[in-house]
């Protein structure tokens, strides 16, 4: 090993050399958050991967490796190369980019997706459990997408909330509710389609305007239109996004204002359930409207 300057151990050093047939030259710590060390290192031949290391219990790197390496097989999603992946390392390639998803880049992103949406299953879900801003989402199979929503995606995150004592007992019971008269505002799709599952303008890398990787995958098959569950606000998509997609597959009457905002409900109580109150006011007044 001809290590430059290395933040990292002699483990952790070596497990990268092996998964990537080549020497460690240097590497430094990236800026990250609560759940994960991150690190950038080069390597003998010039390469640049990136290591990601757990900093608490149930980080789950072994499934956010098995979810890239799917769409790597299965899709032409770009997405980082993965070295290697179990839960106490996740190595892949670094993708160079100047910045995430802009208006200029929206129509390319919107393509790609589009082409993503175009393969399909005979059923909703997944093979494995997927993560979702760092939560474990489940994935049994289900013939119908509304019960499949209602029970892995809408009950399901209200409980992580519930759990985590973020969610009132009164906003549980009106969700609840809604998952009982799902089908009153959300129709059965007529296939279900692979979706990237946590689309917005930060998991989208781009360089010079133009697409270079989609990064976070939560993976699964559902409605295309639960891509675009988290609110244009909250994701930073535009119009011109939208109107991209919708020209290649067409959005349904009702999505702006129905399906979205019960869909949106997803990415809102995940967040809720991490600490974010200011979600909950946004939440009741979905309520509000949809349940009374």
């Amino acid at each position: 090993m001809q290590v430059q300057s290395n933040p990292l151990n002699t483990k952790i050093t070596q497990v990268i050399e092996k998964s990537t047939k080549r020497l460690v030259v240097s590497a430094l710590t990236l800026a990250g958050g609560l759940t994960f060390d991150t690190k950038l290192v080069v390597l003998s031949d010039g390469t640049q991967i990136v290591a990601k290391l757990p900093k608490q219990k149930d980080v789950h790197l072994s499934v956010e490796g098995a979810t890239a390496e799917f769409l790597i097989n299965n899709s032409e999603l770009p997405v980082p190369k993965v070295f290697l992946a179990d839960d106490e390392i996740l190595i892949h390639e670094y993708v160079i980019a100047d910045g995430v998803l802009t208006v200029s880049s929206e129509p390319e992103a919107a393509t790609i997706l589009t082409k993503l949406h175009e393969k399909t299953s005979q059923t909703y879900g997944f093979d494995f459990d997927t993560l979702y801003q760092g939560i474990l989402q489940p994935n049994k199979r289900e013939k119908k997408w509304t019960k499949f929503f209602a029970e892995q995606r809408l009950l399901f995150m209200a409980n992580v909330a519930l759990k985590a004592n973020m969610l009132p007992k009164e906003e549980m019971k009106r969700i609840e509710k809604l998952a009982g008269m799902i089908t009153k505002y959300i129709n059965e799709p007529t296939k279900p389609s692979l979706i990237h599952g946590d689309i917005s303008a930060s998991t989208v890398l781009c360089q010079f305007g133009k697409v270079k990787a989609f990064v976070d995958p939560a993976c699964c098959y559902a409605d295309n239109e639960f891509e675009f569950a988290m609110s244009p606000e909250k994701a930073g998509l535009t119009k011109r996004f939208y109107s991209s997609y919708n020209e290649m597959h067409q959005l349904s009457g009702n999505f702006y204002e129905v399906c979205q905002p019960i869909y949106s409900l997803y990415p809102l109580l995940a967040d809720l359930s991490k600490g974010n109150t200011d979600n909950l006011s946004n939440i009741k007044t979905i309520l509000d409207r949809f349940v009374g």
